[in-house]
């Protein structure tokens, strides 16, 4: 019971990662799409997602492969273990 609990806090906090991670993607675009509509200049918002948006992609990229391969490893314990 206490196993299946961690793991399903772990995909939860896994799954709202990428959510954020999508929905900060999003919310830059969508900042930088009215800002060319309104004929403004998109230097703020063009300077925030060239910083933003890579470094919220890799961090959540590096945290999906440490959750697999946590997962992983965890699943070749319960198997080798007799």
């Amino acid at each position: 019971m206490k196993k299946k609990l961690i793991a399903t806090a772990q995909l939860a906090s896994f799954l709202l990662m990428w959510v954020f991670v999508i929905g900060i993607t999003i919310w830059i675009i969508n900042l930088i799409t009215i800002s060319v509509e309104l004929h403004d200049v998109p230097g703020v918002s063009l300077g925030i997602s060239i910083i933003a948006i890579p470094v919220f992609i890799t961090l959540a990229s590096i945290l999906t492969y440490a959750y697999f391969g946590f997962k992983k490893n965890d699943n070749n314990k319960l198997s080798d273990s007799p």
